[in-house]
């Protein structure tokens, strides 16, 4: 093979996951053409790129979830090794879920890859009624990892309702249902692997 060799930088551009870069103070520097696509095909156009360049990334992770990846993008850096986690972005239609790498980049920034790892149809495993999961104000917790809803009338029962993460109507507060926070994010220990 002649020519010459292609960079990472190329390579991160053209790869089917999306990628992105973060600058020392975690604002977005560069996205792939992957993170235009998901947006595009997840009606959020509003969410390319480009229109993003300059946003802090821990201004839009859930409040349940900044001081975990607070931790990991200060591990990352200081310990200048990377870092994965697996995490659910499903949407109605469809059961998705993600791996997360997370790898130091030079200059204290940092490149986060996330590779597609499953994706299928999902059918509604519940006939919801909204207004059990929405409280006074019209909003409904749900689990910023899981994508369960937490159901107002039955204590420690959250569940997967596909309708709730399509429905314009409804407002969602982020949070960790149970066992996530348990399983994935138990306080403030050091991340996985570390």
């Amino acid at each position: 093979m002649t020519g010459q060799p292609i960079s990472w930088r190329q390579s991160y551009n053209n790869d089917p996951a999306v990628i992105y870069a973060l600058d020392r103070h975690l604002k977005l520097v560069h996205c792939n053409e992957a993170w235009d696509l998901f947006a595009r095909r997840n009606d959020a156009p509003e969410l390319a790129g480009i229109r993003m360049l300059g946003t802090c990334i821990m201004d839009v992770v859930p409040e349940s979830l900044t001081d975990y990846y607070t931790a990991v993008y200060d591990a990352v850096r200081r310990f200048q090794r990377h870092w994965w986690h697996v995490f659910d972005c499903s949407s109605q239609n469809v059961s998705r879920q993600f791996q997360m790498n997370i790898l130091p980049a030079g200059d204290d920034g940092i490149i986060v890859v996330n590779t597609l790892i499953r994706e299928e149809a999902h059918e509604e495993r519940l006939t919801a009624r909204i207004e059990e999961y929405t409280d006074a104000g019209g909003i409904v917790t749900m689990c910023a990892n899981c994508r369960r809803a937490e159901h107002l009338s039955s204590p420690g029962r959250w569940d997967f309702v596909p309708s709730l993460l399509a429905s314009s109507g409804v407002l969602i507060k982020p949070g960790l249902c149970p066992f996530c926070q348990a399983y994935h994010y138990p306080g403030r220990r050091r991340p996985a692997g570390w």
